[in-house]
Formats: structure tokens, sequence, C-alpha cells
């Protein structure tokens, strides 16, 4: 699945954005894709849940004497 050139531009920018200045266009393919995974990991993660959803464990150190 590859990017059109404008999708690479752009994603460059961001990247020169918050200081990746020195990406080869291998580095922006890969970096586009792992943006997309995170953007299908994330559509995960927005489902509601309750606070019966949440783990019961509890973990606590023993104090030692």
């Amino acid at each position: 699945m590859a990017g059109t050139d404008q999708d690479l531009a752009q994603l460059k920018q961001r990247a020169e954005a918050i200081g990746l200045t020195c990406l080869t266009d291998a580095h922006l393919a890969q970096l586009q894709r792992a943006a997309a995974a995170i953007g299908k990991r994330k559509a995960l993660l927005t489902m509601p849940l309750s606070v019966a959803d949440e783990p019961a464990h509890v973990f606590s150190l023993k104090a030692e004497a």
C-alpha cells in the first residue's frame, strides 16, 4: 500500500515539524505504514468501557520488617 507523492510530502512536513529532518523516502514510507497501523489500533481503544470492565487485580508490595 504505497502512498502518493502528496501524502509523503505532507508526512515529510509533519516529520520535519517535530525535528525528524534526515528521513529518506524509505523512512517516510515506513513512518506512513506505522501511522496507519496506529490509527487502526487507536480505533479499537475508543470502544466504550464501564467500571466493570476494569481488571480487579490489585498488586502491592509487602513492607519488609
